[in-house]
This record gives C-alpha cells, structure tokens and sequence, in this order.
C-alpha cells in the first residue's frame, strides 16, 4: 500500500535509485503516475504526444478546463506556403506547464496544429536554415522591438519521424530578455510545437532541465 500510494516518496525512490531502474520506469510511463528522478510525465494518448517536465512544474488548469470542455479543435489544413508564413493562424497551446508561483515567464507548452498530410518541414531547408527564418521572420522581425539570437540548432531522426531543435534568446526593447527551446516534429497530418522558455537570468541553473524536457519530446499515433 504504501507503495501503490508513493507514501513519503518510497515509490519515487525505487524507482530513482539507478540509471537501469529509471529507464525501466520511464519506458513504461510508470513516471505518468509517480516522479522519477526529479520529473513527471505528461502524456496525451489523444493528441499522440509525451515530454517529461519537473517534479514542481503544475498543469495550467485554467487552460486544461478550456481544453475539455472545446474537445478536439484543429485548425483548417494549411498549404505549405501558408505554414511556413504561420502568422495567419495562432493556436492556443493544447497543454502548458510551469512552476507554481511562477510570473508565466517560465514555462512549457505543445501546440498542435493541422497540416497536409505527407508534409515535411525539411522543405524549408535544414534546422539551421529554419531556424534562422522562424527568428528573423516570426519571432523577432524587424520593427517588433525584439532581437533574437540562435544560439543552436540541429535535427534527429528517431522512428522515423525528424525532430528540430533550436535554442535561442529573445529580448524585447520593453525590457524583458528570455532563452528558449524549442521542438518542431510532424506526424501525420499534425504539426507538433514544443516551446520552452525561462527568463536569461535563470538559464544557467535550469538549462539541464530544459533539455531534458525537449529531448523527451515525442510524437506518436494517437489513440483516440
């Protein structure tokens, strides 16, 4: 029982105590039910995607409450043209999570969006080459009074489906200055987008962190 319940962490712990017994218990998504390691799993089997977050990460409510009660919406399928432009349509995160007490600066978020099905973003070139055009023509164009820099990008391959991954600052001439991850991936006829940010001054003491929540990104078939 004391088990079952997680009752003082002894679950957690066992299931924390090796690098075996951790991936043994994040292969199964056992870390949906009970931290592992210091992370828990957020897992939409109806949406098809996964990514650990931070044991002390919560839920937003307010937006998993908008989520239930809309149920399924996607947006209308975009032509490639109209994805790579991407500002004619804003989607609302489908989940978002951040720690508590928190200002909203620091956080992660999935978008899905719909696109043709068969698209693949190695069209707009490599992950450099997209992520260069994101920053100079969605995140920080001229005349927004934002400057972004690409601090890294590259892409991988796992199960065949390619997932890129940038790194880059933003900082706005109202005077806030935030690092991001970001991962881009496309299943099927779903664009996945997966965005961390935190404010600059707290990069350094959670950049592990950060990429361990986006390399625990991953897409998959929903389920229903």
């Amino acid at each position: 029982m004391a088990l079952g319940a997680n009752f003082l962490g002894a679950t957690s712990s066992l299931l924390s105590r090796d690098e075996a017994t951790r991936n043994f218990a994040r292969s199964n998504r056992l870390d949906v039910l009970y931290p592992v390691n210091g992370y828990t799993r957020c897992y939409s089997s109806s949406k098809g995607y996964e990514f650990i977050v931070p044991v002390n990460y919560l839920l937003d409510q307010t937006m998993a409450s908008r989520n239930a009660t809309r149920g399924a919406e996607s947006l209308d399928p975009l032509s490639a043209r109209e994805l790579e432009l991407r500002s004619r349509n804003v989607s609302e995160p489908d989940s978002a999570y951040g720690p508590m007490g928190s200002s909203g600066e620091e956080n992660v978020s999935v978008i899905t969006s719909a696109v043709p099905r068969g698209f693949d973003l190695g069209v707009f070139g490599g992950a450099g080459e997209q992520a260069e055009w994101l920053l100079n023509n969605v995140l920080a164009k001229p005349g927004s009074g934002k400057t972004g820099k690409l601090i890294g990008a590259s892409q991988r391959v796992i199960r065949g489906v390619t997932y890129y991954t940038f790194e880059y600052t933003i900082q706005s001439d109202q005077g806030w200055f935030r690092h991001n991850v970001a991962v881009f991936a496309t299943r099927g006829s779903t664009l996945y987008t997966f965005v961390a940010q935190i404010p600059e001054s707290r990069w350094l003491s959670m950049r592990d962190s950060f990429f361990a929540m986006a390399e625990s990104f991953r897409v998959f078939v929903p389920s229903g």
